[in-house]
């Protein structure tokens, strides 16, 4: 375990410095705890088997203020993924207790400016506190210059070639009790997420909460539970998502919306990315809570339909991941599968 402090009582006076500290090869879940205090710097989080764990939710600030309109020497714009405050390029990473925002500023002025950049697999994020203004939380894949600008820090989160290549990505993430702040498609990416007992809460611009470009092939995007959604915009200026792709998937499951939320729910995009029946919505309670003005083509969930969603469903994949369990059920879980699969394997 490190301690970062920036008045040097820790082992590192910043988390860049203590994140590089840990061994590349390690299987052990390494634990930094982050003391109260503003740390200005850019942070990238490729290590594995981490756990970042903040002094104080409220206290402990991670913050930068790049912005997509920052521009490289010959004046070109760097664009949205080079804006964000941290990455997260490793797999098996956890953030607790941490607030992690980006200050550039209004996107009318500066663009986009995300918060965090959540690129690994497996990355659970718990009473967190992401705050921007235009794309806050971005869920997805690094593309080319993102590892050019983080070498040699990419770790082994998935590559594609743009944001929106259409091949399925395997990824998950888990948000719970999360704070999550913007205006403008504030959470946006391709990445299977559930959102557990989060706050999303629009500024004062108004916009869209989500903008998912989930692939057609696959079957689960962004799945919200028990999530409250309210901000600070004018009555009905908060849509709760649109398509970035085509196909793309998004379902609100048992939240409470007060009258920030837009009556029609989801809008489309354009005229060829629209709202279809991947986007979906079961027992709204609040002020939106009757379903009558909501987009015709998304999805009225049974209640049958909607308990089918389970987080071990939705991002259990392959390796029957569930960032439910603790570490403790973690390790009896594993060691249970690998005695199956040896009776398997002997007969």
């Amino acid at each position: 375990m490190f301690v970062i402090s920036q008045d040097g009582s820790g082992d590192f006076t910043t988390i860049q410095a203590a994140v590089d500290a840990v061994p590349d090869s390690g299987t052990e879940q390494t634990v930094l705890t982050v003391k109260a205090g503003t740390y200005r710097e850019r942070v990238v989080v490729n290590k594995n088997h981490l756990r970042l764990v903040g002094e104080d939710r409220d206290r402990t600030v991670i913050t930068w203020s790049a912005c997509a309109k920052d521009t490289y020497p010959d004046g070109t714009e760097k664009g949205t993924f080079l804006s964000a405050s941290v990455i997260v390029t490793g797999t098996d990473v956890t953030l607790e207790n941490l607030t992690i925002r980006n200050d550039a500023g209004d996107g009318r002025v500066v663009g986009q400016a995300v918060a965090l950049f959540a690129a690994g697999d497996r990355a659970v994020y718990r009473n967190c506190r992401l705050i921007a203004h235009q794309d806050t939380l971005f869920t997805g894949p690094l593309m080319p210059t993102v590892i050019e600008d983080i070498a040699p820090r990419e770790g082994d989160a998935e590559r594609k070639p743009a944001c929106n290549e259409c091949t399925e990505t395997y990824s998950r993430e888990y948000f719970e009790n999360c704070y999550i702040q913007g205006d403008i498609d504030f959470i946006f990416g391709s990445y299977r997420c559930w959102f557990e007992h989060c706050t999303l809460y629009m500024n004062e611009r108004g916009g869209w909460y989500t903008a998912a470009n989930t692939p057609e092939t696959q079957p689960y995007g962004y799945v919200f539970h028990q999530c409250t959604l309210t901000g600070t915009c004018a009555e009905g200026k908060a849509y709760l998502g649109r398509p970035w792709r085509r196909f793309a998937r998004t379902v609100f499951l048992d939240c409470d919306m007060d009258q920030c939320v837009a009556p029609e729910g989801f809008t489309d995009w354009d005229d060829v990315r629209i709202i279809t029946e991947r986007y979906a919505e079961y027992g709204t309670t609040g002020v939106r809570a009757d379903l009558s003005k909501r987009n015709p083509r998304q999805k009225r969930l049974t209640e049958e339909e909607a308990r089918s969603f389970t987080v071990a469903g939705v991002l259990g994949g392959n390796d029957h991941w569930n960032p439910e369990l603790t570490n403790m059920e973690i390790e009896r879980y594993e060691t249970d599968l690998c005695i199956i699969a040896q009776l398997h394997r002997t007969g």
